[in-house]
């Protein structure tokens, strides 16, 4: 069971390996699909019927979409490819909450928008994955902020789970 970022990106790398060798990821996420994670928390497992895991990743050539395992967080098939060109017209709806940040996705065959919630864990990556999807430059992270710490110490560099700044705008991601 993959339950560190780490392990989970480097599955889906070697996913995506497989399906295009040439391809090489640049950024992942992992979201569900539906409507509030609170309200399918609240529903139990009724809720998880409603609920489709995915692995999205912008690489080089394309935003790749993985199915992912419930059980064990895997990559599993193939489930839409969009070129990157294409995917910033079908991207819609970015916010970012404390808990939860979603964005909308028109999938390929569908009329309507899926909304992609994503946890508060995989942020970071988020914050590098929205303007990559909608087509700029990739985030770089903030300076650390000075303090006590020499450059280098352990204490001197920022925490991982600490937000970056906010995109232009100031309340988060938009169209």
């Amino acid at each position: 069971m993959a339950i560190l970022k780490a392990t989970m990106r480097q599955q889906v790398a070697e996913a995506i390996a497989r399906d295009n060798p040439t391809d090489r990821p640049l950024v992942t996420v992992h979201g569900i699909t539906g409507p509030s994670p609170y309200l399918m928390s609240g529903l139990g497992l009724l809720g998880q019927l409603f609920i489709d895991y995915y692995f999205v990743t912008i690489t080089e050539q394309a935003v790749v979409f993985h199915r992912a395992s419930r059980a064990s967080n895997r990559p599993k098939e193939l489930a839409f490819v969009v070129g990157r060109a294409e995917a910033a017209a079908l991207v819609s709806d970015g916010r970012r909450g404390t808990l939860w940040s979603s964005f909308r996705f028109r999938f390929p065959g569908r009329e309507k928008p899926t909304r992609i919630n994503v946890g508060r864990q995989w942020r970071a990556e988020l914050d590098q994955f929205m303007p990559l999807i909608l087509g700029g430059p990739m985030a770089t992270p903030p300076p650390p902020a000075p303090g006590p710490y020499p450059p280098g110490h352990p204490g001197g560099q920022q925490m991982p789970h600490q937000a970056g700044p906010y995109p232009p705008g100031g309340h988060g991601y938009s169209r």
